[in-house]
């Protein structure tokens, strides 16, 4: 029961909504929100009605997914009997959705709906039609509208126009293409010191300690770094978001889009493969494999580049790392003066005893169905005879592109890259291309891959033992991580606290362009 003012007039709410402003808005947009208030304040003293609360949007009311809330809390209002009547400008101020929204309300008797600008009231039984008609209306003009947009970006993106953000270090011409702005050399130098080794996390840091901002302003952060890596328009390729990330776009005859102006080149593709590979672990940096004694290089602690803080989360691609000062291991986030909810700041000794003691532990365990070590022997063979698996690598590598060839066509494709009869051949046509490939390459890494190596000096106690006492800490960091990926470390609850396993957590590596062997029994 809706309660009455004191001179007892009835209830209404007014519904206003503005579609939100962007480029090439429609132009039954134009008018604002205070002036639909207004206008409904108008109608309520006319109509001898008082305004019991005003319920604003700005949105659309079409785009699927769209919610709603202010919307549904004025209808549920009505329907509730929390006021007598809603009025909205216009039955297109109302929903874009087709009928479904209006019979909500002219199913439910005594529910008054009033839409100035047509005339149209619930109450006069010959408007419901004419109601549901405008409902019915509305919605087929938002979708002919949504269709040429659509369309016209289709035709723009073909073009090689940019239609979205501006990526970093980049900037647009009046013809919507893109060439280098102030910031390219910022992303060059990304570019090439990840071509050169370095990992996100030193680049970034090298950049903060150079004193250069991301694009908002605000410190790089490893997360930014790595997008700026992956992201194809770097290559000057147009580029759609599949599930957030950017991909290559492929228009309908199967061609990529150029999206660069005349004369700008960008990161050159022999750059941008160097460091993917390195990314995708089938690649090397400079230097990698030579023997540790075979140049006069600095010492470095052997877990030292493995750490990480927990205190930014647990587990393969979270958390942040814990870089070494002095004689211990501490936060990247805590020396770079970003908060960390707990940051670790660990001494290396302690961490070295217990990071070996659970290395020797794993490899001495001696079960032959470890996968840990199916890739220990992959490792070892890497780190011993390093120019003799170079082939193996580089034919395993391409299996891996190959396959992420097809995989990413089918991402494309589940994102509606390919529309049409002509779209679907030609995405038919690229993924029998692409799975071709795949096959190739897995036949041209069959001639070259090799058995395991013998670890049989690692599984051995003594003779185990009598490596890491001749070796020096750089092979001995080697040696670690032919097992080991990460090793986490946790903030001590109080001042004195033993560096025990609870504190120091080991992730183990994996195989790498291998199934996982199984044990007997389980599937």
């Amino acid at each position: 029961m809706v309660e009455r003012d004191g001179d007892g007039r009835p209830w209404v709410d007014l519904l206003l909504r503005k579609s939100q402003v962007v480029r090439g808005s429609a132009g039954r947009d134009i008018l604002s929100l205070r002036a639909q208030e207004v206008r409904g304040r108008g109608w309520a003293e006319r109509s001898g009605h008082r305004v019991r609360r005003v319920w604003r949007e700005n949105l659309s009311a079409y785009k699927a997914g769209v919610k709603r809330p202010e919307f549904e809390a004025a209808v549920g209002a009505l329907l509730e009997g929390e006021t007598d009547c809603l009025w909205v400008y216009d039955s297109s101020r109302y929903s874009r959705k087709g009928a479904g929204d209006v019979l909500r309300v002219l199913d439910s008797p005594g529910k008054r709906l009033v839409f100035d600008i047509d005339r149209l009231d619930t109450e006069v039984p010959a408007d419901r039609a004419r109601i549901i008609g405008k409902a019915e209306e509305a919605r087929e003009y938002s979708r002919v509208l949504s269709e040429k947009v659509a369309d016209a970006k289709a035709v723009a993106r073909d073009e090689g126009k940019w239609l979205g953000t501006v990526p970093d270090g980049l900037k647009v011409t009046r013809k919507r293409k893109l060439k280098a702005g102030k910031r390219w050399p910022v992303i060059e130098r990304i570019h090439a010191e990840a071509a050169q080794g370095r990992s996100q996390r030193e680049i970034t840091l090298g950049l903060t300690a150079d004193g250069l901002t991301a694009a908002r302003g605000g410190p790089w952060r490893v997360s930014t770094v790595g997008k700026v890596l992956r992201n194809p328009v770097y290559l000057g390729w147009q580029t759609v978001s599949v599930k957030g990330a950017p991909q290559v776009y492929v228009n309908g005859r199967g061609k990529r889009v150029r999206v660069f102006a005349k004369g700008f080149e960008g990161i050159p593709r022999e750059v941008w493969d160097r460091h993917r590979r390195i990314a995708a672990g089938v690649g090397r940096p400079e230097g990698f494999g030579a023997k540790h004694d075979e140049y006069a290089q600095p010492q470095r602690h052997p877990v030292a580049g493995l750490t990480w803080c927990e205190g930014g989360g647990f587990g393969r691609g979270s958390g942040h790392r814990a870089n070494s000062v002095s004689h211990s291991f501490k936060c990247a986030n805590e020396i770079a003066g970003i908060p960390c909810p707990a940051p670790a700041y660990v001494q290396q000794a302690g961490v070295l005893r217990e990071v070996l003691r659970q290395w020797q532990a794993r490899l001495g365990a001696g079960d032959p169905m470890d996968p840990v070590m199916l890739a220990v022997a992959e490792r070892w063979v890497e780190l011993q005879q390093p120019e003799e698996s170079r082939a193996e690598a580089e034919a395993r590598g391409q299996v891996k592109i190959a396959q992420e060839a097809v995989e990413r066509l089918d991402r494309l494709n589940a994102a509606g890259a390919y529309p049409g009869r002509d779209g679907e051949e030609a995405f038919l046509r690229l993924r029998r291309a692409a799975v071709g490939d795949v096959e190739s390459a897995r036949e041209e890494w069959a001639k070259v891959a090799r058995p395991l190596g013998d670890i049989s000096v690692l599984t051995d106690v003594r003779r185990r033992e009598e490596l890491w006492e001749r070796s020096d800490d750089t092979y001995r960091g080697a040696l670690l991580r032919l097992a080991i990926d990460r090793v986490y470390l946790r903030k001590a609850e109080y001042s004195g606290q033993r560096i025990t396993a609870d504190r120091v957590r080991v992730v183990w590596t994996e195989p790498r362009g291998r199934e996982k062997p199984t044990r007997p029994g389980r599937e």
